[in-house]
């Protein structure tokens, strides 16, 4: 079986949304000759090993479509609590 890398996908991701366990990595990084620290260029294609990890989170993230891609760059949000209001306002 293969999978094809979805843009922002880690190993970690592949193996959670293939196997619903991110311990799937090291296979999936074995199968493809690779880094389990490795980024995918998305549409690469990925081998994927035989196993099971967690049947039950693998079943769930297949009926509900869970693709998580937590490589992704979000330079744009900000991780505050406050907004720009706020931060004027009290300085």
């Amino acid at each position: 079986m293969k999978a094809k890398v979805k843009d922002g996908q880690t190993m970690a991701d592949i193996a959670i949304q293939e196997f619903g366990s991110w311990e799937a990595m090291i296979a999936i990084a074995q199968k493809n000759g690779i880094s389990i620290t490795d980024i995918p260029e998305p549409g690469t294609e990925v081998k994927l090993p035989d196993g099971t990890w967690n049947r039950v989170m693998q079943n769930y993230c297949k009926n509900n479509d869970v693709s998580p891609a937590t490589a992704r760059d979000n330079g744009n949000v900000r991780l505050r609590i406050f907004g720009e209001e706020f931060t004027q306002e009290f300085e």
